[in-house]
């Protein structure tokens, strides 16, 4: 299976948030994924990768993004919906497809992933 649903969640209840419950319900998931590219999976793994990523496609986007991983979740607060929006943009269809996840992955630097 190399399709898998956005695993983010994009809140607007208390303020804009952008969550990935990454020891709950996508660990089965993903963990497989970052395991096999020598990684732990953990909140600031996902963290590191998603700022290297953003790095690629839409570098301006991290100044307008709060960071704040812990080793179960991945957390962040963008600076307005617009932010949030293209996070989604960006972010959703490489980590909804495994096989695009594990291409970055491979290609990341890893001495700026904190595992």
């Amino acid at each position: 299976m190399n399709k898998a649903d956005c695993p983010f969640e994009f809140s607007t209840t208390h303020g804009l948030t952008i969550t990935a419950d990454i020891e709950g319900n996508l660990f089965d998931l993903y963990y497989p994924v970052f395991e096999a590219h020598g990684y732990s999976g953990n909140g600031y793994s996902w963290e590191g990768h998603i700022i290297q990523v953003l790095e690629k496609t839409d570098p301006d986007l991290i100044s307008k993004i709060i960071f704040d991983p812990e080793a179960g979740a991945f957390f962040a607060i963008p600076e307005d919906d617009r932010t949030m929006n293209r996070f989604r943009e960006v972010l959703c269809p490489i980590f909804g497809d495994l096989t695009t996840l594990s291409q970055y992955l491979e290609s990341a630097d890893r001495s700026r992933i904190d595992d």
